[in-house]
């Protein structure tokens, strides 16, 4: 395989990433404005995605700030663990290594990303 066809495939997989979790952001924050959010991985690379959301985060054009994808990476990270990877629940949450402060609104999450994704191929 060549080398640019390496990095092409590596960035789909980075933006798909991105697209993913600006949809479960819209989808567990119900928030009209986020709905789009998830086709801005499709014309932002990874680090200008990062950049408006770290610089607009909070603002009323609803650019998820940084610390909104964290909770819903950590969410979705202990819904892979859990659900894909078989660990168990407390083993998960060890895994992540997120802030207390988080906890409750990562479990809240969590519950409503297996809702949300028992719904929907992500294939």
């Amino acid at each position: 395989m060549s080398n640019t066809l390496r990095k092409e495939l590596d960035n789909l997989k980075m933006t798909d990433t991105f697209s993913l979790i600006l949809f479960v952001l819209y989808k567990i924050r119900d928030v009209k404005e986020y709905s789009t959010l998830s086709e801005l991985a499709y014309i932002l690379d990874k680090d200008t995605l990062l950049n408006l959301c770290e610089y607009f985060g909070g603002m009323s054009i609803k650019i998820p700030t940084i610390e909104e994808l964290d909770s819903i990476i950590n969410s979705l990270l202990l819904y892979q663990y859990v659900n894909l990877d078989g660990y168990s629940y407390k083993d998960a949450l060890e895994k992540i290594g997120f802030d207390s402060f988080q906890l409750r609104q990562i479990k809240k999450d969590y519950n409503k990303i297996c809702s949300i994704l028992s719904d929907y191929s992500l294939s």
